[in-house]
């Protein structure tokens, strides 16, 4: 199947039989964080007469589109002809692209080129830039994307793998995509198709067994998009659960006491992908005292992501309200998974911190592992 296929098939079910119970709208987490949230039922009605032909998007439909966080914690909704709010913001991109108001080309990966550049030696630029095809590796390592903004994150987890010692071949993230970028996330399903395609195939000619993901986001977009038309011969995990599996090959020599707080990222808990082998891996790290947070699990909170650039008002609210929590259960130091809640955490706590007696740092959780193996890298957002 065509993923094309799969969205067509959504906007024809959308346009046909849609009922207007404002499900999608009054049920997204974005929405609901919203002082005042617009009228579902209204919202809905509006956005249908956009996808059937009308002149303009009304100003509650933009907004759901801009202040969706992109979080994945809508796909469960009960909504009774199965297309998901995300899904609807998508077609909704893809019918403003139609009509030349979301041009789609551009730029690809500047800033993070321009970060690989500023802050890696020549040789971590090849190592992270290349790909490498390990004869003797049934293990492919996938970085994706957007952690080339912020290279000490990669180096570490490549410093973690050479540690556990398996033979891997690598993908680089720049060269390889999951679908999941801007292009892809305003609609252009052909192009994901594409990339994704790309990328699965170059694993299948390495005869690849098992493929690590380090992004969170790369897992969420397999079990949410790409097995709509592919479904991979080989085993794929998450950075997390691989480590976990070769966790007795590592040691802490440098480890120090902790208390931590593990800031899951939301779409894979939102969509039970890797529940637990993080928080694992930190309860058998010396001296790491692991707490929770208010919300954790299916429940946990999103950062805001997307939104704290489309709709700052949804997206630094979100942002704030994840740090208070993580203030309010006592922990020393905040741990993400994902790259790009590092992205948004450091700077809201280097510039509202203060102001909200917030003391603790934030480490992800590559940084956390090899400060305790005695490996020492300063974090590119400090």
């Amino acid at each position: 199947m065509k993923l094309i296929e799969y969205y067509e098939s959504a906007l024809e079910r959308l346009k046909n039989d849609c009922i207007q119970c404002g499900k999608c709208v009054f049920g997204c987490k974005a929405m609901q964080a919203l002082p005042e949230a617009p009228d579902p039922r209204r919202t809905q009605a509006d956005i249908l007469d956009f996808l059937r032909g009308g002149a303009s998007l009304s100003a509650s439909a933009l907004l759901k589109t801009r202040a969706c966080m992109r979080c994945y914690g809508c796909l469960d909704l009960p909504c009774p002809i199965k297309v998901s709010s995300l899904q609807i913001n998508e077609l909704i991109a893809r019918e403003l692209h139609r009509r030349g108001d979301l041009p789609w080309d551009g730029p690809t990966y500047p800033v993070h080129k321009e970060k690989v550049e500023k802050l890696c030696s020549a040789a971590e630029r090849q190592r992270i830039t290349r790909p490498v095809a390990n004869p003797d590796a049934s293990t492919l390592f996938f970085p994706g994307c957007n952690v080339y903004k912020q290279p000490d994150k990669l180096l570490n987890a490549l410093e973690v793998l050479d540690a556990i010692g398996e033979p891997h071949s690598f993908a680089p993230g720049m060269k390889y995509c999951c679908g999941s970028s801007p292009r892809g996330m305003a609609g252009d399903v052909e192009w994901v198709q594409g990339a994704a395609g790309k990328l699965f195939a170059y694993a299948e000619s390495l005869n690849t067994k098992t493929l690590v993901f380090w992004c969170p986001t790369c897992l969420s977009m397999l079990q949410d998009r790409i097995r709509h038309f592919y479904n991979p011969p080989f085993e794929c995990l998450s950075f997390g659960q691989y480590v976990l599996a070769h966790l007795d090959r590592l040691k802490f020599p440098a480890a120090v006491p902790q208390r931590v707080a593990y800031h899951e990222p939301c779409k894979n808990a939102y969509m039970g992908i890797d529940p637990d082998s993080v928080r694992q891996i930190l309860r058998a790290i010396p001296g790491t005292q692991l707490l929770e947070m208010e919300h954790h699990g299916k429940d946990t909170l999103c950062y805001g992501c997307t939104a704290v650039d489309s709709h700052p008002e949804t997206g630094e609210k979100a942002t704030l309200r994840r740090l208070l929590e993580a203030k309010a259960c006592g922990a020393d130091t905040l741990i993400t998974m994902c790259h790009n809640c590092n992205w948004i955490f450091t700077p809201a706590l280097k510039a509202r911190g203060k102001a909200h007696g917030l003391t603790f740092s934030i480490e992800n959780l590559s940084t956390y592992l090899t400060k305790a193996m005695g490996i020492a890298r300063p974090d590119s957002l400090l």
